[in-house]
């Protein structure tokens, strides 16, 4: 029950920011078009949600595979070149995943101490935290999907066609 909740975090959290975007935006287009009154904070919380739904969306893509892949050329590779292609890719995965979104995005978020909200004085820590946690999750799921690739490569190739 734990890792199935573990597993879909990122579903869940996407799901709930993408329909926080949709009913703030709505609410606000209402008061500020038919009651003539704009609600003054709800523009933050907008872009709050929309950064953790794309960062933590990636993870949620990377799970279903759902990432643009050229591999037309990759396919019609001899073996050992299309395996070095996929080391290569996978290193430069890795080094977006670890190095730009997790360890990039940690030194974002210890820099927004002070950094507040204008209307709602809220910490950008709370906003800048999906950049490294996106990355995070989007790393498990990655490791996840290479470990089986690999797995049902080998179990595959060991059948001796």
């Amino acid at each position: 029950m734990v890792i199935k909740w573990l597993k879909d975090i990122d579903d869940i959290i996407a799901v709930v920011a993408l329909a926080g975007i949709i009913v703030f935006t709505s609410l606000n287009v209402f008061f500020r078009f038919v009651l003539n009154n704009p609600i003054s904070w709800a523009e933050e919380i907008t872009l709050g949600l929309f950064i953790w739904m794309v960062f933590i969306g990636i993870s949620s893509a990377m799970k279903r595979d759902g990432h643009v892949g050229v591999d037309y050329f990759v396919k019609k590779m001899p073996k050992p070149l299309r395996i070095l292609s996929e080391i290569i890719r996978a290193a430069a995965i890795y080094y977006a995943l670890i190095y730009v979104l997790m360890y990039l995005g940690l030194d974002l978020t210890s820099h927004a101490e002070n950094k507040l909200t204008p209307v709602l004085g809220l910490s950008y820590r709370f906003i800048d935290i999906a950049v490294p946690l996106g990355g995070l999750l989007t790393a498990i799921h990655f490791t996840g999907k290479l470990t089986r690739s690999n797995f049902s490569q080998s179990e595959n190739g060991g059948g001796g066609s």
